[in-house]
């Protein structure tokens, strides 16, 4: 079947970047992040992927995300970032999730409705997000009242690096260097939690002294550079590709305008080729002239406002016909085009424009 719009996913090429970072982190294992429906690739058959690859453990961010994994028949351990709310619980620790604690409250909480079930729980620690976690002064309140529960399991504890994929590491340093010393000082009282992690992609390129025991990984799994300040330390490829096709040609004089608002104008006489995709479908409008888009190996810039269903591209006096092949973002025979430069044109990051692409556009999977 012919779409006006589809997202590609090569999971082939999701199994190229998994082992890469496995052989990158060894011996640390990798926790893949499938959170946001895997950063807009599709859940499932993308857990599914790397479960077949070796992955033994994953992490999302709510309840419901990891209910459908397992509903899915996805058996392995799931971290849950987020707060579990009190309808949840039970059932999270029937599936086994693994349950984040914030603070003393959570175990509270957990001891007052989970009845006889214990949970097996992660613990998030502040190390300078000024996000979520327990604060550096309760440390020691936190793990006295942590050791005297009777239903929560420490399996993991784990912090969030506010700046590792910048080129400063400075402060990246800093939230490592608190990490390192309250592991010191688990380790010296013997109640050092079996899985440690800190790691994201950034610090994965760059930062090696963050691994310890495990690293958590998104967009680089996906295949994209958190920002251009990274290093390339990893060899990656584009998991999605965005594709469309030419709907229409038009033979437009010189003066004529194009789209919503009239901002855009013809300068000669050129072929306009319009393209049934739009913001409705996650191209958004701020690309408004800062897109190029590839068609029969060539470059093409969208011109004029992008609308909810289509955009408009000079294509000149080449010869692009209707139905043609054309890649907004992504890796093809003839073309490549960064999700990362698309996405820094709009003033923000791959993850926002994989995220964004809308249900309106089906995922076609292949494993070629």
């Amino acid at each position: 079947m012919t779409f006006p719009a589809c997202a590609r996913i090569h999971l082939n090429r999701l199994r190229c970047n998994y082992r890469e970072i496995c052989k990158k982190i060894a011996p640390a294992r990798l926790i893949p992040v499938v959170k946001a429906d895997a950063y807009g690739h599709g859940a499932i058959p993308v857990s599914r992927c790397l479960v077949d690859e070796g992955a033994d453990f994953l992490a999302v961010a709510q309840y419901r995300e990891a209910m459908e994994l397992r509903e899915s028949g996805i058996g392995i351990p799931i971290l849950i970032f987020g707060r579990i709310m009190a309808d949840e619980l039970s059932e999270a620790i029937r599936a086994g999730f693994r349950i984040t604690l914030f603070g003393e409250e959570d175990i509270d909480w957990i001891e007052k409705t989970s009845g006889s079930q214990q949970a097996v729980v992660h613990v998030n620690f502040e190390t300078g997000m000024g996000r979520v976690g327990v604060m550096p002064d309760r440390v020691p309140q936190f793990l006295d009242r942590l050791a005297r529960s009777r239903r929560c399991i420490w399996e993991g504890m784990y912090s969030h690096f506010a700046t590792a994929d910048e080129t400063d590491k400075t402060y990246a340093r800093q939230q490592l260097f608190h990490f390192t010393a309250l592991i010191s000082q688990l380790e010296a009282k013997k109640v050092l939690p079996p899985v440690v992690h800190m790691a994201n992609s950034g610090a994965v390129l760059d930062m090696p002294q963050s691994y310890f025991n495990a690293c958590r990984c998104g967009i680089i799994l996906y295949g994209h550079y958190p920002s251009k300040e990274t290093s390339r330390s990893i060899p990656l490829k584009q998991v999605m590709n965005l594709e469309t096709l030419v709907a229409h040609t038009r033979r437009l004089p010189p003066g004529h305008n194009v789209s919503y608002g009239c901002r855009w104008k013809t300068d000669r006489e050129t072929t306009i080729a319009v393209l049934p995709i739009g913001y409705a479908d996650g191209v958004r409008r701020h690309l408004t002239e800062r897109l190029q888009v590839g068609i029969a190996g060539r470059r093409y810039p969208v011109v004029g406002t992008i609308t909810m269903d289509q955009i408009m591209v000079d294509v000149g006096d080449d010869p692009i016909s209707v139905g043609d092949p054309v890649l907004i973002w992504g890796e093809s025979e003839n073309a490549r085009i960064q999700a990362l430069d698309v996405a820094e044109a709009m003033g923000s990051i791959p993850y926002e424009l994989t995220c964004g692409v809308s249900r309106r556009v089906p995922r076609v999977f292949v494993d070629d």
